[in-house]
């Protein structure tokens, strides 16, 4: 994708759908921590995780964009997955589980933790980035 054709692409998306994948994604890794914890975690995916996994997906838009721009595109496509059907909650959780174990497993570290975390919504992303790029 061209430079101007990924600002379009980036332009084209709606905001609302990236807000409620905001509440989508932090369910999902709230219940995913919780999992691998065994005590309740509440937690707020930060948008330099979501800006991480987006280039970890080495998917082509523009380097200009934000942490939070970036995430906004990470969100909005996991929430229309979801909206779908392409990607339930259960799918969207054990996926995100199986990297912080790996993660919780090495260490208690936080940057082992937010690496886990890019890793985990860069394969939700790349798996179900279709509905995104299908305006």
């Amino acid at each position: 994708m061209s430079g101007k054709a990924s600002a379009a692409a980036y332009k084209a998306f709606d905001k609302g759908l990236a807000r409620l994948g905001d509440a989508i994604v932090n369910l999902a890794f709230s219940y995913a921590k919780t999992k691998v914890k065994g005590k309740p975690c509440g937690e707020k995916v930060p948008d330099r995780v979501l800006s991480k996994a987006l280039d970890l997906a080495e998917v082509p838009f523009p380097r200009r964009l934000d942490h939070g721009e970036r995430g906004d595109i990470v969100e909005a496509t996991i929430a229309r997955s979801w909206m779908t059907g392409t990607l339930s909650l259960d799918e969207a959780v054990a996926v995100i589980v199986k990297e912080l174990s790996v993660a919780d497993a090495v260490s208690e570290s936080r940057a082992l933790e937010r690496d886990a975390s890019a890793r985990a919504f860069s394969r939700l992303f790349l798996f179900w980035k279709m509905p995104l790029l299908s305006f």
